[in-house]
């Protein structure tokens, strides 16, 4: 499995001494391989126009975020001096005295150079600001790093929301200033990027956070590999499309629907069928051979008329579980091909099918995906008793169940949301799939990986019971629990964003996504 890292900002500042250590490069030449980055990025999309100059002001503060900026400014200024395609204005946020070190080195090359105009704002208000911002095409922020602790006050506080106000593209240097690296949150105020060059790796904060506010991500490379100097891993790994393509397995022309797994899912009830036949219709799309849905014996009446390619069964003749609802689910493990059995999609709530989920968590051999009700169930004896569990076990919460699981408000877990689903991993031995924007994978091990999707048309009711069925499917398939989970994810939020460019967000529905698993898989698998 080979993801990139996302570091915290500890991690980052101990990687940037340990790469000058070990390379031999000075700490200014990984100064001056990020800043010609951020350069390129401008150019890319601003690549100047005839007759007219793009005009770029690049806000500095006095550290090395600022550094990056002066290199930043000295790259555009020599593509305007050789092709008059940028009018380059750097504004200073502090006093041209606190800047030191390897950034005063950069600030006098800049100074240096024809056709850069340096203008002081150290004690400028917002609205000397903005009238230094007006006629901008681009702004690149440099005025914080990854350091920040405090909230952001001053001449820096009125840059932030003069950049913020002026509503230009705005490229911010490794972070968007006020943004906490580890976080994501604002202290106090931060700026609005639309596109965010980060050195090395991603941030921490730049990973989970769902707002969006660092807009696209680009990792700007150093010139030296980028790893944590103790050995202990990043903070996360971020899911990107070539590291699911190599996850996912393929069906040979030979293969019998058999050698794809049998997936049993343990699902709905009446009223809530449709949660059964969704994750089942999903497990289908995503992959899976052959799809049983277990259920109530009113339940399974209600999915007959639901279902054409999905079987189904019954585990009780009343409204609950009862005595001999685990023989009938073991019976159905034992049916050949079966690899994975899912749990949770609306099933009863009753004290019979508490006793079932925690005996099947317990003693079920096969790999086991708990959802929704099924998570409920458990509670908080929920890590005590997966922990216990003789093959793998996977729990997928949204918010509100793993605040239950763990005991704490639900805002306490939106809070810490790594520090949750790792802690509860690690206590469960299970892998942990906390949804939301930016969903989160936590392993036992304490390795977590950030999904990239942001994708509102996933907030719909049943795009949960999607997301059981397409990673059972995988575990069917015979993928390592781990692996199922992050590629589950990816596929699940690839759907979204197929649905949203058919339906729009409003109007997308849990039905949309099952189709758009089998699209998002097959467009992923051809390389597209």
């Amino acid at each position: 499995m080979n993801f990139p890292a996302v570091l915290s900002a500890e991690q980052m500042r101990r990687f940037d001494a340990e790469a000058a250590r070990t390379s031999g490069l000075p700490s200014l030449v990984l100064m001056e391989n990020a800043g010609r980055g951020v350069a390129e990025a401008v150019r890319l999309r601003w690549p100047g126009r005839p007759g007219r100059p793009v005009i770029v002001c690049v806000a500095c503060g006095a550290g090395n975020n600022g550094g990056d900026g002066f290199v930043v400014a000295r790259h555009l200024a020599a593509t305007a001096a050789a092709a008059g395609a940028y009018d380059v204005r750097v504004l200073l946020a502090v006093d041209r005295a606190k800047v030191t070190g390897d950034a005063a080195l950069m600030l006098r090359a800049l100074e240096g150079l024809a056709g850069v105009s340096v203008h002081d704002n150290a004690s400028a208000p917002k609205d000397d600001w903005s009238r230094a911002l007006e006629g901008a095409d681009v702004i690149v922020d440099a005025l914080l790093g990854t350091g920040l602790r405090d909230d952001v006050r001053g001449t820096v506080a009125a840059a932030i929301a003069a950049i913020n106000d002026a509503e230009v593209f705005t490229v911010a240097v490794d972070l968007p200033s006020g943004m906490d690296a580890d976080t994501g949150r604002p202290h106090g105020v931060a700026v609005r990027a639309d596109l965010t060059v980060t050195m090395g790796a991603r941030k921490l904060g730049l990973a989970i956070e769902p707002s969006g506010a660092g807009g696209a991500i680009e990792v700007a490379e150093l010139g030296v590999p980028v790893g944590v100097p103790d050995g202990t891993g990043p903070a996360a790994f971020w899911i990107d499309e070539p590291g699911v393509r190599a996850l996912l397995p393929g069906r040979a022309g030979t293969d019998y629907k058999g050698d794809a797994g049998h997936l049993v899912v343990i699902a709905g009830s009446p009223g809530k069928s449709g949660s059964a036949w969704l994750a089942a219709r999903a497990a289908l799309r995503a992959g899976a051979g052959l799809v049983t849905i277990a259920s109530t014996a009113a339940g399974q009446a209600a999915l007959d008329t639901k279902v054409i390619e999905e079987m189904t069964a019954r585990y009780a003749e009343g409204d609950d579980a009862d005595a001999g609802s685990f023989a009938a689910v073991e019976a159905l493990l034992a049916r050949p091909h079966v690899r994975a059995l899912a749990l949770g999609p609306g099933i009863p709530t009753g004290p019979g099918m508490r006793a079932l989920v925690e005996r099947l968590v317990k003693e079920a051999k096969v790999p086991l995906l708990i959802d929704a009700d099924g998570l409920n169930l458990l509670g908080d004896r929920g890590a005590a008793l997966l922990a216990a569990a003789p093959a793998p076990r996977l729990v997928t919460p949204h918010p509100g169940e793993m605040a239950r699981l763990v005991g704490c408000p639900t805002a306490e877990v939106q809070r810490e949301r790594v520090g949750t689903a790792r802690a509860f991993a690690a206590a469960s031995r299970a892998i942990v799939v906390l949804k939301g924007p930016r969903t989160l994978i936590a392993s036992p091990d304490g390795a977590v990986f950030v999904n990239p999707a942001i994708e509102p048309a996933l907030g719909t009711a049943g795009s949960g019971d999607v997301l059981t069925g397409v990673v059972s499917a995988l575990l069917a398939q015979g993928l390592p629990p781990l692996d199922a989970a992050i590629a589950g994810v990816f596929l699940h939020g690839r759907a979204g964003a197929l649905v949203a460019r058919t339906h729009g967000a409003p109007g997308a529905i849990a039905g949309d996504l099952p189709e758009a698993v089998a699209s998002a898989r097959l467009t992923l698998q051809a390389g597209r």
